[in-house]
């Protein structure tokens, strides 16, 4: 049965992401329809990807089975987090 796929650019520039790209054609190529994510649609998987830190992420829940988080800034969110609670004790 085919997935439906929703991709999330959060940083929402006119350039191609290209992790997106790359799992838009994983999912194509299994036969999923794949989709810019639209916030009143459900999906079953959605996929948020963002480079920068200065972007704001969405304000809004996606309705989704799964939701994958990643990019550039969740790697140095997740550095910033160990390091202060690794100060803090």
């Amino acid at each position: 049965m085919p997935l439906k796929i929703g991709l999330v650019d959060v940083d929402g520039h006119n350039f191609p992401n290209l992790p997106l790209m790359k799992l838009s054609a994983s999912h194509k190529k299994q036969g999923d329809t794949v989709e810019m994510f639209v916030p009143l649609s459900e999906y079953d998987i959605v996929y948020k990807s963002k480079v920068f830190t200065h972007t704001p992420d969405i304000d809004y829940q996606p309705k989704a089975e799964l939701i994958y988080e990643g990019g550039i800034f969740l790697i140095y969110v997740l550095k910033v987090r160990k390091y202060t609670s690794i100060k803090s004790k």
